[in-house]
């Protein structure tokens, strides 16, 4: 929603000082936008919140502290009229689907135009989702090229699952990953024998190789 001086508020989180700043005197060249704040961290964008309401923010997915979908998911949870905007470097097609998961409505890569960029704005804020031409390539060539049945098979996989094959990936051994999660070896086995035969997988090896490959390692 537009605020009543007609201005959409917009705060911009990003780690690289020199983006940040092209970011805010692009943004404040349009007539109807207003930055009401910056932030480099996901903490320090947080604290902002506290005390300013934005109708849209800009965030980049790679920064200190706390990533953009940790950050993104937190803010859907407790203030979900704020519209999100991921505008990141990295464009794998499961970065774009954990963003719009966890409540993004947008996604632009950093080599968008200013008019993408504008045009997402306006869009978000009037309740649309928006993926730039980029990002929107990524996604339809992904599904594509993934099988059917394959997709419903990685659908199948629980939470707890992509715990342990983020571990698996870590390198970590059976017995690490049952203290780190704290159950038994054999429950950790089970697991591992349960996603392999979900995936149609052999052994670890290819599926540390899928997991790479469908963006399962993101965080």
């Amino acid at each position: 929603m537009i605020n009543t001086d007609g201005k959409i508020k917009i705060m911009v989180a990003d780690d690289q000082g020199l983006i940040l700043h092209s970011l805010v005197t692009l943004l404040n060249e349009v007539e109807d936008f207003e930055v009401i704040g910056t932030a480099q961290n996901g903490v320090v964008l947080l604290q902002l919140l506290e005390e300013n309401k934005p109708d849209v923010i800009i965030i980049d997915i790679n920064m200190p502290k706390m990533s953009g979908i940790e950050v993104t998911k937190i803010i859907d949870g407790k203030m979900p009229w704020i519209k999100i905007i991921a505008l990141s470097m990295y464009s794998h097609p499961q970065y774009i689907k954990e963003m719009l998961r966890h409540g993004a409505k947008g996604f632009l890569s950093k080599n968008c135009l200013p008019h993408e960029l504008f045009e997402a704005i306006h869009a978000v804020n009037d309740g649309k989702t928006y993926l730039d031409k980029h990002c929107s390539d990524i996604i339809i060539h992904n599904f594509s090229q993934v099988k059917p049945d394959f997709r419903t098979n990685l659908q199948s996989i629980t939470a707890r699952e992509i715990e342990i094959i983020r571990a698996l990936a870590d390198g970590m051994a059976t017995r690490e990953i049952a203290e780190k999660l704290f159950i038994s070896d054999k429950t950790v086995e089970r697991h591992k024998t349960n996603i392999l035969k979900k995936l149609e997988l052999r052994n670890t090896a290819q599926l540390v190789k899928v997991a790479v490959e469908q963006g399962i390692l993101i965080q």
